[in-house]
């Protein structure tokens, strides 16, 4: 997929090197020269300009983009012009940031229908992993049920997975295995590529490499890790 992601602070610039790892086209854009020498090894295409100035939207293919990430942080006038701008050009899919709620009211009031705040999702995800030991990614699917990316609990290393039924014992869904490697993306970066494995076999022999991926009730969640605490 192609995408522009607009702001190249410290969100800005992850998002691109990592879409980048993964294999998609990036068009990183900042208004700091000195930003855009610095990522232009890690991102696609990475392009010093004005996003929030008529007229200095039109080098970028922004008909052609699947997607188009407003991540400008502190600046929230430039953030909102750059918006603003975007649906001028009858972007097809505009994602912006929201650093505080009128900010998002603003954006939704120009139409911007997908806003997120990534401070706000860092510190949900960082206060999971404070309060569930081994936790390492987490998603919300409602406020009683979640899935939660998990090491494997100290106990169930060397057992095999036909041994041990987690939904019996507490009530969690195992949904698959996740295991990274390190290979060559598409630019010839070495980065960490995940394997998901939904079939798991009944053999499959736990180990320190193996990350649970799993459903459930955040309570059942404490109730097997705290077994190890």
């Amino acid at each position: 997929m192609k995408y522009i992601v607009i702001g190249l602070g410290n969100f800005g610039s992850t998002l691109s090197t990592r879409l980048t790892a993964i294999g998609h086209e990036v068009f990183g854009v900042d208004n700091s020269l000195e930003i855009v020498e610095q990522l232009k090894n890690k991102v696609t295409h990475t392009i010093c300009l004005d996003s929030s100035k008529p007229g200095a939207l039109n080098s970028l293919p922004i008909q052609e983009a699947d997607q188009i990430i407003v991540a400008i942080g502190e600046d929230v006038g430039a953030s909102i012009l750059t918006t603003a701008l975007l649906k001028q050009h009858n972007a097809k899919s505009i994602i912006s940031r929201a650093i505080n709620p009128l900010h998002q009211t603003v954006l939704e009031s120009i139409g911007i229908e997908t806003i997120f705040n990534p401070e706000k999702i860092a510190a949900e995800q960082f206060a999971k992993q404070l309060e569930l030991s081994g936790v390492l990614e987490s998603f919300d699917l409602s406020d009683h049920c979640s899935i939660l990316e998990i090491e494997v609990p100290k106990r169930y290393l060397g057992r095999t997975a036909d041994n041990i039924d987690f939904f019996s014992t507490y009530g969690l869904k195992l949904i698959a295995v996740k295991r990274y490697e390190t290979k060559k993306n598409i630019i010839g970066m070495m980065s960490k590529f995940a394997s998901v494995n939904m079939n798991l076999d009944p053999e499959h022999e736990f180990d320190e490499s193996d990350i649970l991926v799993m459903m459930g009730n955040i309570k059942d969640f404490q109730k097997m890790i705290g077994s190890d605490l």
